[in-house]
């Protein structure tokens, strides 16, 4: 991701968003499951794909990451920021590239016998 996308508003609130999720010891996939989203749809949101944040989960997520005032408000501040942002996508942010198998990037295979 280049650094163009590191500043986008979508990708800061998916960031803090992880960051407040894991300071609560949240995992992920159970955090996804408690506002109503997939796992994916969730893994999305923390890289920058807000779409996927609705009014539920709007109301949800301070709730159960327990926020204080001051920090709902820069939930709320920084949602609608990434929201009127241009719109990221799963495919925007990630190249071909990037979704290769780990060892599909690999050219050069090498076997080796296998001891007798």
């Amino acid at each position: 991701m280049n650094n163009n996308r590191q500043q986008h508003p979508g990708v800061v609130f998916g960031a803090w968003l992880k960051a407040k999720r894991q300071a609560k010891g949240v995992i992920a996939r159970i955090f996804a499951g408690q506002i109503w989203l997939s796992p994916s749809k969730y893994a999305e949101v923390e890289v920058g794909v807000v779409g996927w944040i609705g009014e539920k989960q709007e109301k949800i997520i301070p709730i159960l990451l327990e926020l204080a005032d001051v920090e709902i408000e820069k939930f709320n501040k920084m949602l609608q920021a990434a929201k009127g942002a241009v719109k990221l996508t799963f495919e925007t942010i990630f190249q071909k590239d990037d979704l290769k198998p780990v060892r599909a990037a690999h050219t050069q295979i090498v076997f080796r016998p296998l001891p007798a």
